[in-house]
């Protein structure tokens, strides 16, 4: 009889501790980790020979939407070939449970506004076989998947649930609602969720709006009812509070000291979202980690997140969404039946210059920026066009003397609607300010996003793009301390001890490749049907690794997915609390 499942053999181990890596062989039981060492003489049911290459812990996302794709994807959209083995969902308070019958089509509008996932692959692609979060949950558990799967409580949901939408959007809870979610909370967290999350945007300048152009009901919550929220976590004696609650200089940075001030010394954690790397303005890392250290001198538990990958948003006239939000002009472009609306709206000179008016009243309500730095990728096939490639909105504007608004529409209507215009990246190119943020011991990456907004990019990538740029291109970072960073750093913040590091005891999530081999395209996203209906969404072009083990389990060899689907549901097994480690660099 073997002594193990499976050994690799000949990895250079880079175990995601922080610490030095090394050579040595890796034995697995049970999906597990058993041994680590010379295992020359060793036997096993399946040999992986790592010779050349790198062995590490798969990346852990913190951030991610997928709580409706994984029932159409089982992995993760393009997470798992890039080397994702474990995803939180839920992330910013929004979810498609707990969801009376009734409260379906809201939800998925809900979903279809502020992560951009269209409400017909909603419709064709979920079962609705629950109502409450429990019943959520075991779905999720029973469901074939490729990755592991974590859940926040989304809290929009929940306020529709207790309140019904109108009054969670228009009144305080009273006693008896509060009372009810409180206990709803604590149902789903005796099932498994490693606690709430939500965004407290507030309204001003915020992209996460409803359908109509109103408010989410948690970005108009008093802030004293989202502490009371959090409260009985407290009494609970553990779990997360997930908070979007910054998105650069914008947000609400009190209602995150205020929980973790109630919450002191409880084991509750607050995972502040989200702090922002930026070229050319050092200034908002000196801002963030000065509020950072400031509560941690007050012995609060906060940690801060950061989205570190230089990703970009790509969209077309008809998905306009995507890189301006839900301004009424843009609403308005989206609405159209057909192209012939479209062509007929963008020809109205009164609806143009009320978009044109609209947006230097209010400028872009999405993270893509303004349109101004926009860059034109597509015009289609006609000669005279060309001359628009590879340039910025903003300077075409200026050179024919009109508005960036007036621009866009023209050029839409000239391209005949083939326009595709690309943001800047909306994180720094330069990683040694990425490098900055994460050596400060609270601040933790893993933020991807992916699962939302596919029909502007994909973020699945996003480890993948941070080894490519900040450890094999620029050097910003050692290669030990980035794979800290990607797993076991994130573990711990979530309460995971036996994740995110290859170690004696943990479960073997694992993957093996050589730096060199990882890719990434800049250039653009690919255009791919693989949504429920034959819907598209957008790829960017990246992976290269060689092997991919989930639970011990191949689920990838040199990008190819396997039918193997080992991944589990996953519940946070830490009390909660205390420091995490910090690895040397």
């Amino acid at each position: 009889m073997a002594q193990f499942d499976t050994i690799i053999r000949n990895a250079w181990l880079v175990d995601g501790t922080g610490g030095p890596s090394r050579n040595a062989d890796i034995g697995i039981v049970g999906g597990r980790i058993s041994e680590i060492g010379n295992l020359s003489n060793a036997s096993a049911d399946e040999l992986i020979d790592a010779e050349g290459r790198i062995v590490a812990p798969g990346h852990i996302t913190q951030h991610s939407h997928y709580d409706a794709s994984i029932f159409w994807s089982p992995t993760c959209l393009d997470s798992g070939v890039n080397g994702v083995t474990t995803t939180l969902n839920a992330n910013c308070g929004f979810s498609i449970a707990p969801a009376r019958p009734a409260d379906r089509d809201r939800l998925m509008l809900m979903m279809a506004t502020t992560e951009q996932i269209p409400v017909e692959q909603q419709r064709i692609g979920l079962p609705w076989t629950w109502e409450t979060f429990p019943e959520f949950m075991d779905h999720l558990r029973a469901l074939p998947k490729s990755v592991n799967l974590m859940t926040y409580i989304p809290i929009n949901p929940l306020l529709v649930y207790v309140m019904g939408i109108d009054a969670a959007k228009t009144r305080r809870p009273n006693a008896e609602e509060m009372v009810e979610m409180h206990r709803l909370i604590d149902e789903a967290m005796d099932f498994g969720a490693v606690g709430i999350a939500l965004s407290v945007m507030g309204i001003e300048g915020n992209s996460h709006v409803d359908f109509d152009g109103s408010p989410m009901p948690t970005d108009v919550m008093h802030n004293d009812d989202i502490v009371d929220l959090a409260r009985g976590m407290a009494k609970r004696g553990k779990g997360i509070v997930q908070l979007l609650a910054q998105i650069g200089g914008n947000g609400n940075k009190e209602v995150s000291a205020k929980i973790a001030r109630m919450a002191k010394g409880s084991g509750v954690r607050v995972i502040h979202n989200i702090f922002l790397a930026i070229d050319g303005m050092p200034e908002l890392i000196d801002e963030d980690l000065a509020w950072l250290d400031g509560l941690r001198a007050e012995g609060l538990d906060v940690i801060g997140a950061t989205i570190l990958h230089a990703g970009w948003v790509e969209a077309g006239i008809r998905d306009l969404d995507t890189a301006a939000g839900q301004m009424a002009g843009v609403r308005k472009i989206i609405a159209c039946a057909d192209e012939a609306e479209v062509r007929a709206l963008l020809t109205d000179k009164t609806f143009v210059q009320e978009f044109s008016d609209e947006y230097l009243r209010q400028g872009p309500t999405s993270g893509a920026g303004g349109f101004e730095g926009q860059i034109v990728i597509e015009v289609g096939p006609d000669a005279a066009m060309q001359k628009y490639l590879d340039r910025s909105l903003g300077e075409i504007a200026e050179e024919e003397g009109r508005t960036v608004v007036e621009t866009l529409c023209d050029l839409a209507l000239r391209s005949k609607l083939a326009l595709q215009i690309k943001s800047l990246p909306y994180a720094a190119m330069d990683g040694r300010l990425g490098a900055r943020l994460l050596a400060h011991p609270c601040v933790t990456s893993g933020v991807s996003d992916g699962g939302a907004h596919t029909k502007a990019f994909s973020s699945g990538f996003y480890a993948t793009e941070m080894l490519v740029r900040m450890v094999r291109e620029q050097k910003a970072m050692s290669l030990e301390n980035m794979h800290y960073q990607l797993s076991f750093k994130i573990a711990r913040a979530l309460n995971l001890t036996d994740r995110g590091a290859i170690l004696p005891g943990h479960w073997a999530d694992i993957i093996i490749y050589a730096l060199e081999d990882l890719y990434f395209d800049r250039s653009r996203h690919q255009i791919v049907h693989d949504m429920p209906g034959g819907d598209w969404r957008r790829l960017a072009g990246a992976g290269g690794y060689h092997r991919i083990l989930v639970n011990g389990v191949t689920t990838f060899v040199d990008g190819e997915e396997s039918s193997n689907r080992p991944g589990k549901f996953v519940e946070a097994n830490d009390s909660g609390g205390g420091q995490f480690a910090i690895a040397a660099e």
